[in-house]
């Protein structure tokens, strides 16, 4: 049988356009290499599946940032919010614009998915790891490992990236694209936990502490965020920190110096406090006397951080010591040496370049009838639903493409 598309990556984005064309009375086979669909989708949002961002803009992306703003255009979050009330999904957005599914469960949105691509009769083919793509007549032909092959007029590639290894991310699409003449930009690990000397945080691993981190680069601040920094052995963790991980791995790339200034007393001047502090509580000793504002382990490391005795009294502190402390607990700096890789990471950073697609519609200039949509692309979105939010708009926008030339040589006949 001979399919009006072929889709390649049975992902988020494989399974929005899959439904799209199918509920257009399109022929489609989705090839999926693994033995389900949808896997990484579960894990997004920690299980609740963070849909979208109401505040999406282009501003919220790297890579190519003309691509997302076309994107973002064609199907902005709240078009994607009504694709998925007719799957049957209905959203609410929580006081940031993030977008979840009403049930608040991941499950729910790949169950709609699933369901509508099973009512419409998209041909789901599991266990089915495409090795070549290649142009066949008008269309083309999907060759699995075992060497089956299947045909159609038009082939998506939207097999996602390097991120997640473990949900079954391995790269393929990039090597179907660069065969059919596309060029591939460096990949990195984005949105991932920040590595800093082992030795200044392996004795806090676990804790959690509310903050503003800012990542330097050469020792100008480049990016602030605030939020959760849960620390590891390794470096720093939580959300806030992997924000910056895409703007430290480019400079780490470049030579530049990076470091992570977290200031656990945002909006406060931290010398006062710890002034009024110690004339509050002369006589408690450091191990203790930062106990309360922040963990115990972290208040005790940053006493050693600032050069200071842990048996020293408080009322006993000098105002150059006091001073040093009230510099780590408002701005402790720790080296970032590297980002962790893509088995920690969220999202791939890189990717197929844009500038051989037709961001219109995510057509392949170089090869009519290819398509590829989300993170095998070279865009990806900050952390808060801008990632997906991609993921949909591409796949949605590459469906209608792929509608377009099934319509125009239908009215032809």
């Amino acid at each position: 049988m001979n399919y009006d598309a072929l889709i390649i990556g049975g992902g988020a984005s494989g399974l929005a356009a899959a439904c799209a064309l199918s509920r257009r009375g399109r022929r489609v086979a989705l090839l999926e290499k693994q033995n389900r669909v949808g896997r990484k989708l579960l894990s997004t949002g920690n299980g609740r599946c963070n849909l979208t961002n109401l505040n999406a803009s282009a501003g919220n992306y790297h890579g190519s940032r003309q691509a997302a703003q076309a994107a973002l255009r064609a199907w902005p979050p709240r078009r994607v919010m009504a694709f998925f009330e007719e799957l049957g999904i209905p959203c609410t957005a929580d006081e940031a614009g993030r977008v979840y599914p009403m049930s608040n469960q991941a499950a729910s949105v790949l169950d709609a998915l699933r369901l509508c691509c099973d009512e419409q009769g998209v041909d789901t083919r599991i266990n089915f790891a495409v090795v070549r793509l290649e142009r066949s007549g008008r269309g083309f032909e999907a060759v699995s490992q075992e060497g089956e092959r299947v045909r159609g007029r038009c082939a998506l590639v939207c097999t996602g990236g390097l991120a997640a290894p473990k949900l079954g991310a391995s790269g393929e699409g990039y090597r179907l694209l660069e065969a059919l003449g596309h060029g591939i930009s460096p990949r990195f690990a984005a949105i991932a936990p920040l590595k800093t000397p082992p030795e200044a945080v392996r004795g806090l691993k676990g804790i959690r502490a509310e903050g503003e981190l800012t990542l330097l680069v050469d020792g100008n601040d480049v990016r602030r965020e605030a939020g959760e920094a849960l620390f590891a052995e390794y470096g720093v963790s939580g959300i806030a920190a992997m924000q910056l991980a895409r703007q430290a791995a480019e400079a780490l790339r470049a030579g530049r110096r990076c470091a992570l200034r977290l200031n656990f007393v945002p909006g406060e001047d931290a010398a006062k406090l710890l002034a009024r502090r110690a004339e509050q509580l002369p006589a408690r000793k450091l191990e203790d006397f930062l106990n309360g504002i922040v963990p115990k382990r972290l208040g005790q490391a940053l006493v050693k951080a600032a050069g200071l005795d842990l048996t020293l009294a408080a009322g006993e502190l000098k105002p150059g010591q006091l001073k040093k402390l009230a510099d780590c607990l408002g701005g402790w700096t720790l080296p970032v040496t590297g980002t962790q890789d893509f088995d920690q990471a969220q999202v791939t950073a890189g990717g197929a370049i844009l500038k051989d697609f037709d961001t219109r519609s995510m057509q392949s200039l170089r090869t009519p009838g290819l398509f590829a949509a989300g993170e095998v692309l070279d865009v990806d979105g900050d952390c808060g639903g801008f990632n997906l939010q991609w993921a949909w708009s591409s796949a949605l926008m590459a469906a209608e493409g792929i509608d377009a030339i099934i319509n125009g040589e239908s009215g032809n006949r």
